[in-house]
């Protein structure tokens, strides 16, 4: 005769508590949130290969959320990147897209004002200080530097550099994200969440430029505005400003709490390593893209 089964005998509760939403704080017990459907966070969605497989996915999607964080990003510096950090993420647009679309913006009106700070000229690279000998002597081998032929290759580099300038912006998103590790070290993130703040840091300050061409647009209607943004003496000090502006309240919510004058003097290095990157590699891949594209 078989034994009767024993009754099961009840496993003491765990102490550890549950792991809640970090969007509705349900109790979760699988990797998605029932309420909400925020996703519970893992190892692996830190993961390089996770990173890039999720921006592939986006580039061919467009979410009705962009639109209302395209306003938050200039509302509230620096909330999107805390809520993403926090792990609540499904009430808003991924990062990339977000980005994607503002970059949009910014290309749109920055061909119709023909408002472009980060355009520059062929003879700027002759004479730049690190590449401008070397770019003179890569001329020379294909375009003699005077004559007709030279005319026409200068007309057609400035034609590219107007164009590709605009779609280059995207390399400020790793150059940026470094100075951002350098200036907050002590927090311990992965790589993909500091190239993720890069990406909701600059994209709020092309949706800041993309205004200051909408400005240099209606300024085509006004004639006083337009001369007063035609001048270079007054937007390049009013692009930094407001890049030194922008990062102090997206420093204020993204991050810990600091005090007033450290956090506006980490503000300012940033402010610095975007010139750095504005006025070094940016501008030294747009000669090599314009070369290529005048050839």
């Amino acid at each position: 005769m078989n034994p009767l089964p024993s009754p099961s005998i009840p496993l003491p509760p765990s102490s550890a508590p549950a792991p809640a939403c970090a969007s509705c704080h349900t109790p979760l017990v699988g990797s998605y949130c029932h309420a909400c459907g925020e996703k519970r966070l893992h190892r692996h969605d830190y993961a390089l290969a996770h990173f890039l497989e999720h921006t592939v996915d986006v580039l061919t999607h467009f979410d009705v959320r962009v639109l209302r964080d395209l306003g938050a990003q200039l509302r509230r510096p620096g909330w999107l990147a805390a809520e993403w950090l926090q792990g609540r993420r499904v009430a808003h647009a991924p990062p990339v897209q977000l980005f994607l679309i503002t970059n949009l913006l910014f290309y749109l009106l920055a061909g119709l004002s023909h408002f472009s700070p980060f355009e520059t000229r062929l003879p700027y690279h002759l004479h730049a200080p690190l590449w401008g000998g070397w770019a003179r002597q890569l001329l020379a081998r294909h375009v003699p530097l005077a004559g007709p032929g030279w005319l026409a290759f200068a007309t057609r580099f400035d034609a590219a550099a107007h164009v590709y300038s605009k779609s280059l912006v995207f390399l400020f998103i790793p150059l940026l994200a470094l100075p951002l590790w350098l200036l907050f070290w002590r927090q311990r993130r992965y790589f993909v969440e500091w190239l993720s703040l890069s990406v909701y840091l600059f994209g709020g300050l092309l949706l800041l430029f993309a205004a200051m061409a909408a400005l240099a647009l209606l300024g085509r209607v006004l004639p006083p505005l337009s001369r007063l943004l035609a001048e270079d003496a007054l937007v390049v000090p009013t692009m930094f400003a407001l890049t030194t502006a922008y990062a102090a309240f997206f420093f204020e919510r993204a991050f810990a709490p600091q005090p007033l004058l450290l956090r506006w003097g980490k503000a300012v290095l940033f402010t610095g390593a975007f010139l750095l990157a504005l006025l070094l590699p940016y501008r030294f891949v747009l000669f090599l893209v314009g070369y290529w594209a005048a050839t």
